[in-house]
């Protein structure tokens, strides 16, 4: 096999191949064999550290859980007066959990005393000091919200996503909700909830606490991904993990998201964008509520041991296999002058001139062999140029398709005012803008017939490529399931169906649907979970539309919507908006707020609906004064002037 070889190359073989085999077959089993056993070793530090981080959190909300049930109970037995009901709940929240913010117990409007619609009496800690205070009025209508509403609908305990609680304990937190009924003429009535509030920033503190070596770190995420403790705080609650894998185009960090959501245990590699490094990451689910909890350790710190031990061992063989260069390129130097000319040739064609001519092979040693291995490589450079010059044409392409494609999207919503303009009984308009390059954000209006006029507005769960892509969705099932023979409820309940199935991303979205009739202004209309729209009366005074019909589209696949009817007299109006509008906030974190936007509202009581739209765009633009959108805001009005028309130029 070696006749044709050249001594130097019998030499080089010989001596170096068999330095190489055992010097590699050394450090390649000490190296994994070392590694394997540092591995088991911190994945059983970090379950350990894990599991009781995980034991304290399940313990705060197990105990919360547990007083909240047993509140239940009680208020299912006695009818306390509400002076009993004030001491018995500061003396409960004084003998709490210190985890536990708040308590509050929510009845049902006019279910404590016929003259009171509003009764939620509520305890929360302020510092070292416990506060009551009374929940409920037309800026905080509670028995609307989804820490109430929820566990009304579903008739269980549940606990709700991290929220901020405006007008109530103004802070971020999580909610225990335990449904607590009576017996009424033989029936068992829903009286309303008991609640347990959770601040989370004692959780975050705890999670903070969570150490491996010098960098490493824990957080943790709620049943639907939402980042609720982190070292970087401008993900707290703003982000999913499933939105920063979007963000940061990471597929590995969504099916980490799934695992993490679904409730499953792991110990796997992970890039840490927060260090911008290679690490480990143990996950665990939280037996109390469905949250997980993961740690974070460093891979250069975890083997930085190893790392050392290698350094040394490359070091050393490095320097013997050099003193055995040295004397082979000392043995092989006269062989080795052929080599000239080809590498002069190959010079010239690494900068590019790919025609140059190689030395001719001349014999089968190994200065011919690598004379026909460049002349090979060289017409291979030529082929790979050629094939790159292709494969970034067609790169270029798919970037174009991808850019038509995000208009195509975005063009499924009406955009061209007025949009009937042969149509003088009415004018509408509508504006949508993203927080970011697309969203989940949508509006629609279109006629069922001649006479009904369908109009929509809706706001997906997080934002980004899902949001939009969710919106598109829904977009399409209202085109293909709007009939005019359906209900507005009807019409909710079949886009609910099919988005709820196989929402394995657990997305949703709120949405509001009506259908005016354009002759008589008749309106019937449906919310699935959404902000109450606004009606402009003749009198001046602006009506809210309270009325829920169920929770947001994509969550319970049988959910069932209702519809329900109100009429709109000719010169009266009706203004949807998404939480994009009243959750804007300015750089001293005020929010826009329902408040402002209803004085504006009775400012504009005359205008027309583009001029509408545009001034309240505007004053939640003033009101941000320049801080960075971080929602879609997106808001449509109608004017309904019946048979006498209006002047449809101007809109």
């Amino acid at each position: 096999m070696l006749k044709n070889r050249s001594l130097a190359f019998k030499y080089s073989f010989y001596i170096l191949l068999c330095v190489v085999i055992v010097t590699t077959a050394i450090f390649v089993r000490n190296h994994f064999a070392t590694r394997q056993m540092m591995l088991a070793n911190i994945e059983e530090n970090a379950r350990n550290l894990c599991e009781a981080t995980a034991f304290k959190i399940d313990q705060t909300f197990v105990i919360a859980a547990a007083q909240a049930n047993e509140m239940g109970t009680f208020m299912e037995n006695v009818s306390p007066s509400d002076e009993e009901i004030r001491k018995l709940m500061i003396n409960y929240l004084a003998q709490s959990n210190e985890h536990i913010f708040g308590a509050a117990i929510a009845f049902e409007p006019f279910r404590f005393s016929p003259d009171r619609k509003y009764y939620s009496p509520y305890v929360y800690r302020d510092g070292r000091e416990i506060k009551f205070m009374y929940l409920g009025n037309d800026n905080y209508v509670y028995h609307l919200m989804d820490w109430y509403q929820i566990p009304k609908e579903l008739q269980l305990p549940v606990w709700s996503e991290p929220y901020f609680d405006q007008g109530g304990g103004n802070v971020i937190m999580t909610t225990y909700s335990s449904p607590f009924y009576r017996i009424r003429d033989g029936k068992k009535i829903f009286e309303g909830v008991v609640t347990n509030d959770i601040s989370l920033s004692r959780l975050q503190r705890l999670v903070a606490s969570v150490k491996l070596y010098n960098s490493g770190y824990g957080y943790l995420i709620s049943r639907h991904g939402r980042i609720i403790s982190h070292p970087n705080v401008s993900l707290i609650m703003n982000h999913t993990i499933f939105s920063v894998a979007e963000e940061f185009h990471r597929p590995e960090l969504k099916s980490l998201g799934k695992r993490m959501v679904n409730g499953e245990y792991g110990f796997i590699p992970y890039h840490s964008e927060t260090l911008g490094r290679n690490c480990w990451l143990y996950f665990m689910p939280l037996k109390s509520n469905g949250w997980s909890l993961a740690i974070v350790i460093p891979e250069d710190e975890l083997f930085s041991g190893l790392y050392k031990l290698n350094r040394i061992t490359i070091l050393i063989s490095s320097i013997g296999l050099l003193i055995l260069l040295i004397v082979i390129i000392l043995v092989t130097y006269k062989v080795t002058r052929p080599l000239k000319a080809l590498t002069s040739a190959t010079e010239e064609i690494g900068k590019g001139n790919f025609h140059q001519r190689l030395p001719a092979p001349k014999g089968k040693d190994e200065i011919g062999i690598l004379s026909s291995a460049f002349n090979s490589m060289q017409q291979a450079l030529k082929d790979h140029v050629e094939t790159l010059k292709r494969t970034t044409a067609e790169k270029e392409k798919i970037e174009s398709e991808l850019k038509i494609a995000r208009e195509i999207q975005m063009s499924i919503i009406p955009k061209f005012f007025p949009p009937f303009p042969d149509r003088s009984e009415f004018n509408v308009f509508a504006i949508l803008e993203s927080a970011k390059a697309v969203g989940g954000d949508l509006y629609d209006f279109f006629f069922l017939d001649d006479d009904r006029l369908c109009f929509a507005i809706g706001d997906v769960s997080g934002k980004g490529v899902p949001a939009s892509l969710f919106m598109a969705v829904t977009q399409t099932l209202l085109k293909a399931t709007a009939e005019k023979t359906l209900s507005a409820g009807a019409i909710v309940t079949r886009i609910n169906r099919a988005l709820s199935k196989d929402n394995e991303m657990s997305m949703f979205v709120t949405y509001f649907l009506g259908i005016i009739n354009i002759r008589n202004g008749e309106m019937e209309f449906c919310n699935a979970g959404h902000n109450p729209p606004f009606v402009m009366r003749l009198n001046g005074s602006i009506e809210k539309i309270k009325k829920l019909h169920g929770p947001p589209m994509g969550i319970i696949e049988t959910g069932v919507y209702e519809s329900d009817h109100m009429l709109l007299q000719p010169g009266e109006g009706i203004i949807l908006y998404t939480d994009g509008v009243t959750e804007a906030m300015n750089n001293r974190n005020q929010l826009y707020g329902e408040e402002k936007l209803l004085e504006l509202l009775a400012s504009q009581h005359d205008e027309k609906a583009k001029a509408l739209v545009e001034t309240i765009l505007g004053s939640v633009r003033v009101h941000a004064g320049g801080v960075e959108q971080s929602d879609d805001i997106t808001i449509l009005a109608l004017r309904y002037y019946g048979l006498g028309g209006s002047d449809q130029n101007n809109i």
